[in-house]
C-alpha cells in the first residue's frame, strides 16, 4: 500500500507522519512509539490513518526482525516476528518467517503452529505448507507429515495447471498477451526467486533508489505478472525517474488488477495531475472517496480541483520519497 510522498504530506495526522519519517530513517523504536501513540491516543484517527500506522508499524517490526536475522540474533528477530505478528495477525508472509526463526531456535511447536496460522490466512501458500510438512517430520509426526507433503504436490502441480490451461485457452480464443501472461506464470513461477527480488525491491524503493528498485520490481513481474501491488510499485519507481505517462499507465494497470485497491487509485490520480490531466484526475477521486469516504488526502486534493486552486498552484513536488 505505498503511497506517493506528496500524498503522505496530506495524511491529517502527525503521529503517523512522524512514525514513517522515521521508519524511513531505520529508527525503528521511535517509529514504532509514534505508531502506538496514534493508535492508542488518537480518537480522531480515521479508518485510512488507522490502516496506515498499522501497516507501516508492521512494516517496522518486520524489518527491525530481518535486521537482527542477518546480524545472527535470532532471539531478538523471534521477538520482532511476534510483535508484527500481533499488529497484523492476518499477514500470511510474516508467520511464515516468524515460523523459520523459530524453528532455527529449535521451538519446532511454536514454528508448527505459525505456519499452520499462515495457511488459515492463505491456504494456498505452498512454502508455508512445506515448511510445515518438514517440521512435522523433524518432531516425529510422520502420519502428518506425510498428509501435508501430499497435500503440498497437489497444490505445487496445480499451480502449473490451472495457468497453463488458462493460457492456452487465451491463445485459441486470440487474446494473445493474456495467454503468454498466463503461460509466464506456469512456466516460469518460482516463489523463492519472487522473494528475493522482492525483498530487495522494497529495500531499493526504501533507500530512494528507483533504478535499482524497478529492475528488482521487473524481475518479480517476470514471475507474477498479475500482482496488483507490483505495478503500483512500479508505478511510483517511474514517477520518481519522471516517467510520468509509464507511471500512469502501471497505477492504471494495478487499479485494474484490483479495483480496491485505494492506494494505487490515489496514486494514479495525483500522477495524473501531474500531467495535467484534471479532469481523469477528479474521476479517480471520486472513485477512491466512493471505496473510502475517510480518505483525507483525496478529499482535501478534490476540494482543490473543484474550487480551481488545483491547476492554479500545480507544481512538481520534491524528489525524494516514497512513503
Amino acid at each position: 500500500m505505498r503511497l506517493l510522498k506528496e500524498i503522505l504530506n496530506l495524511m491529517g495526522i502527525y503521529h503517523v507522519k512522524s512514525g514513517i519519517y522515521h521508519y524511513y530513517r531505520n529508527e525503528y523504536k521511535q517509529a514504532v512509539d509514534f505508531f502506538r501513540k496514534a493508535l492508542r491516543d488518537e480518537p480522531a484517527l480515521t479508518d485510512s490513518d488507522r490502516r496506515l500506522a498499522r501497516y507501516y508499524m508492521t512494516e517496522t517490526f518486520v524489518s527491525s526482525a530481518e535486521r537482527f536475522e542477518s546480524k545472527g540474533d535470532l532471539e531478538a528477530s523471534e521477538r520482532d516476528y511476534a510483535r508484527a505478528a500481533e499488529a497484523s495477525p492476518d499477514y500470511p508472509d510474516i508467520r511464515y518467517h516468524h515460523g523459520r526463526v523459530l524453528e532455527r531456535l529449535d521451538r519446532h511447536d511454536e514454528a508448527i503452529r505459525e505456519y499452520e496460522a499462515a495457511l488459515s490466512s492463505h491456504h494456498g501458500y505452498l512454502d508455508a505448507r512445506v515448511a510445515l510438512a518438514f517440521c512435522l517430520l523433524d518432531v516425529g509426526r510422520e502420519d502428518e507429515a506425510s498428509a501435508r507433503f501430499a497435500e503440498a504436490l497437489e497444490l505445487k502441480l496445480r499451480q502449473v495447471r490451472d495457468p497453463y490451461d488458462k493460457g492456452l485457452l487465451r491463445l485459441k480464443e486470440g487474446m494473445l498477451d493474456e495467454g503468454r501472461e498466463f503461460l509466464r506464470e506456469a512456466f516460469f513461477s518460482a516463489p523463492d526467486r519472487f522473494t528475493e527480488h522482492y525483498r530487495k525491491a522494497l529495500q531499493f524503493l526504501k533507500a530512494n533508489e528507483w533504478e535499482h528498485a524497478l529492475e528488482e520490481i521487473d524481475e518479480c513481474m517476470a514471475v507474477s505478472p498479475k500482482f496488483a501491488d507490483l505495478h503500483n510499485l512500479r508505478g511510483i519507481c517511474l514517477v520518481q525517474l519522471d516517467r510520468i505517462e509509464e507511471g500512469i499507465g502501471a497505477f492504471r494497470r494495478s487499479a485494474a488488477l484490483n479495483p480496491d485497491y485505494v492506494e494505487a487509485r490515489l496514486n494514479l490520480a495525483f500522477t495524473m495531475l501531474r500531467a495535467g490531466q484534471f479532469k481523469e484526475a477528479e474521476s479517480q477521486l471520486e472513485a477512491v472517496l466512493a471505496l473510502d469516504p475517510m480518505q483525507t488526502a483525496a478529499s482535501v486534493k478534490l476540494e482543490e480541483l473543484r474550487t480551481g486552486r488545483a491547476s492554479e498552484s500545480r507544481r512538481m513536488p520534491p524528489r525524494g520519497g516514497v512513503r
